[in-house]
């Protein structure tokens, strides 16, 4: 750790060629100096959507010192109460220096998509591998909220609880480890330490599931326990529901990266135990937006049922993103149907649109699927472009979700539209 090189490596300006500083969000300016007077060269890793150092100094003293050394033209960004030391390093490297770590490798989609917007600005890249997640339910969902209702006491320490969210958390964590026999890690987090508190003692209290989470890797605590930590399943307890004190909400106003850690702990699924009513009625925003956001993919797994059954036609349907779909969609899609072939155009499937999905008839019975994409040349030419990277990182993730894929560029349809369709006939007929 930075605090843990004094004694221990000699105070000799480069006396290493290349110090890394990892997790650099978190580390203040003042700790980081001494190991980079020890360094030749620097390299700063860091989040600063993440959470910051807590530091000891007040903003008004930080900006008195720097007042009283005539500093504060030149040097306001050294100023460590509230710049890190991945703030300092990301305003004093040009712009060749930067290198932005896009593909992310943690999460299911679902769980990591909410930060991806809100958070990054859909800068992030899923390259996570699917067969290696420990998902303990049976549907294939990275997101659920478990309703429940509760009222919000301020205890005499600070802070914020709910004891009936605390009370079914602990018992979502018995059905996965007793009912379920789950073999993965498992955490909680909530924003309030008296509610991460009251989740373990909670547990504590059942002897033997707390003798068997051990296994388990169990972790109740705060957002700030779990940064650079993670499991494959996490439990969130927001704690919002009636009585929540003006306070508690304030707190949660002002810290938006404590929520985005919060979510992003979860490798295989995340658990939302709240209030999800009082969650979208609230005034922080992040909150309210993230309660549509699991609603959205609840309604989306319903609403993907009827879709399946449904016979859309033979004239190409309307869909809810026109702008992405091209002449060439369409005229396969009405050559399919005239083949016998029902396809559902613009299929959702978790952060995807599918140009025409393709169900067998024991799709409910873990049947076959196939993605059909249309690709036009003068958008995917250049397979070695971040387009082209999505799209492999898209292939790789239905493949993993048991669908084949199967694409044709537009001049293939232009020129052999029959030959197309009968290749989406060879498919069916391989059983």
């Amino acid at each position: 750790t930075s605090l843990s090189a004094r004694g221990r490596i000699p105070f000799k300006p480069s006396f290493f060629d290349l110090v890394v500083i990892d997790e650099a969000s978190q580390c203040d300016i003042a700790s980081a100096l001494p190991l980079i007077y020890r360094a030749k060269q620097v390299v700063v890793i860091g989040d600063p959507k993440q959470l910051s150092h807590i530091s000891g100094l007040q903003k008004g003293q930080d900006q008195k010192l720097l007042e009283q050394h005539d500093l504060v033209r030149d040097y306001s960004h050294w100023a460590y109460s509230y710049n890190s030391l991945f703030d300092l390093a990301s305003g004093l490297a040009s712009g060749e220096d930067i290198v932005s770590l896009r593909d992310h490798h943690r999460s299911h989609a679902d769980i990591i998509e909410f930060s991806n917007r809100f958070f990054y600005e859909s800068r992030l890249r899923v390259a996570t591998r699917y067969d290696k997640l420990k998902h303990p339910m049976n549907n294939g969902r990275g997101v659920r909220w478990i309703h429940v209702s509760g009222n919000v006491v301020r205890p005499t320490t600070g802070g914020a609880i709910n004891t009936r969210e605390a009370e079914l958390v602990v018992g979502t964590i018995r059905q996965l480890v007793n009912d379920q026999g789950y073999k993965g890690t498992i955490g909680a987090v909530s924003p309030f330490r008296a509610q991460a508190n009251l989740i373990r003692e909670t547990i504590n209290k059942d002897v033997a599931l707390s003798a068997r989470l051990i296994q388990h890797e169990f972790l109740s605590d705060t957002v700030h326990k779990f940064q650079g930590d993670e499991r494959d399943v996490m439990i969130f307890s927001p704690v919002i529901s009636q009585g929540t004190p003006a306070g508690a909400l304030g707190f949660l106003r002002s810290n938006g990266n404590l929520f985005n850690v919060a979510i992003t702990r979860a490798r295989a699924i995340l658990l939302v135990v709240g209030d999800q009513q009082a969650a979208a009625q609230c005034d922080v925003s992040y909150l309210a937006e993230f309660s549509s956001y699991v609603q959205k993919i609840q309604d989306a797994e319903l609403a993907k049922v009827e879709q399946i059954l449904a016979d859309c036609g033979s004239e190409f349907p309307a869909v809810d993103n026109p702008e992405q779909v091209s002449d060439w969609e369409k005229i396969l899609y009405k050559a399919l149907y005239k083949a016998g072939i029902r396809t559902l155009p613009q299929y959702r499937l978790e952060k995807y649109a599918l140009d025409l999905a393709l169900f067998d008839e024991t799709h409910f019975n873990n049947g076959r699927r196939l993605d059909i994409e249309v690709d036009g040349e003068r958008y995917h030419r250049n397979w070695t472009g971040e387009l082209c990277h999505r799209d492999q990182l898209r292939n790789q993730r239905l493949y993993e979700l048991g669908w084949d894929v199967m694409r044709f560029w537009v001049y293939e349809i232009r020129d052999d539209l029959d030959g197309c369709v009968s290749k989406v006939k060879q498919w069916l007929e391989v059983k």
